[in-house]
């Protein structure tokens, strides 16, 4: 029989264990995407899940869209969490918005925005937080195995549709289903990578945001209390330098 002190020598890790297993994260749900690549594509993945799925906010893919005055698009900028973090850029393509939806090609080029390029062989391990911003944000863990250097330039094909049309909306809501299909594959060399994905979403958080060049970009936290210092410190000096005049 154990003695009370024994007892309480068990007791005190079991309510560590207890506490922290209540305290850990959610377990990790796996995002249902298909390969439409190859078994010798040079991108290979071991792990691709999300939080929550279906997501509460765009994830593991999103992108902002830049129209001019009349509507033309200016630029697709889409982000995209696949093993590596990707940032993707459309430039300008030959389409408007109309009717509250911006029509798109079946599939377009894309340029490798980020990383930087040359990108190294070897294994790659990414989690990014979607919608850090919001109640509902959506954690993304994503690991993969890069087979070889990537060398620019790389050839890169996207293609965007928004049930079932190519395109996206001006503004969306919740049950809105999105296709997202990259493929990507260096210059006369073998292919990265081709991931199909669709996304269904819960709530009203666009896949695309829609801005205007005009836009002013709104600043961070951070980025606010380092204005208020440099804002602060500039009070600093003027004060100083109108003394030393007196």
């Amino acid at each position: 029989m154990l003695s009370r002190p024994n007892l309480r020598r068990l007791l005190v890790p079991c309510l560590l264990l207890a506490a922290a297993s209540l305290s850990g994260p959610a377990s990790a749900v796996p995002i249902p995407w298909k390969n439409c690549g190859a078994p010798g594509d040079l991108l290979s993945i071991q792990q691709f899940d999300a939080s929550v799925w279906p997501p509460s906010v765009a994830a593991p893919v999103n992108a902002i869209a830049t129209l001019g005055a009349s509507g033309q698009l200016l630029n697709l900028r889409v982000f995209l969490v696949h093993g590596v973090a990707w940032t993707f850029d459309s430039g300008p393509l030959p389409t408007s918005a109309g009717g509250g939806f911006v029509p798109l090609p079946a599939s377009f080029p894309v340029s490798v925005s980020s990383p930087p390029l040359p990108l190294a062989a070897g294994p790659y391990s990414t989690t990014h937080v979607f919608g850090a911003d919001t109640a509902t944000p959506v954690t993304v863990v994503s690991k993969a195995t890069l087979a070889a250097q990537l060398d620019p330039p790389l050839l890169t094909n996207l293609s965007l549709s928004f049930n079932g049309t190519p395109g996206f909306p001006l503004s969306s809501r919740a049950g809105d289903v999105y296709e997202v299909q990259v493929q990507m594959s260096e210059s006369g060399g073998p292919e990265v990578f081709c991931l199909d994905l669709t996304v269904p979403f819960k709530t009203d958080a666009p896949l695309v945001k829609v801005v205007s060049p005009s836009a002013v970009p709104l600043l961070s936290r951070a980025d606010l209390a380092l204005l208020a210092l440099v804002v602060a410190a500039c009070g600093l000096l003027a004060a100083r330098n109108a003394t030393s005049r007196l």
